[in-house]
């Protein structure tokens, strides 16, 4: 029983931890490897900076304009 709580709690940070590096602007394999082992601990993800060079800034209106194409 307590081997079922353990990796229910596991599978639900894991996603969650990787869900949130993601929209930070990291790479999401290490922080879902990160919240399965770690759990809890996992959801710092959340309070790290966002990166400057994060996905979603490359298709701002102002770097649209700056495009070549």
């Amino acid at each position: 029983m307590l081997l079922a709580i353990i990796l229910s709690c596991a599978f639900i940070f894991a996603p969650l931890t990787a869900f949130l590096a993601g929209n930070r602007g990291y790479d999401v394999m290490p922080w879902y490897l990160a919240g399965l082992a770690l759990g809890p601990v996992g959801l710092l993800a959340g309070l790290l900076p966002r990166r400057k060079h994060a996905p979603e800034m490359l298709f701002t209106p102002e770097l649209q304009s700056l495009q070549i194409g």
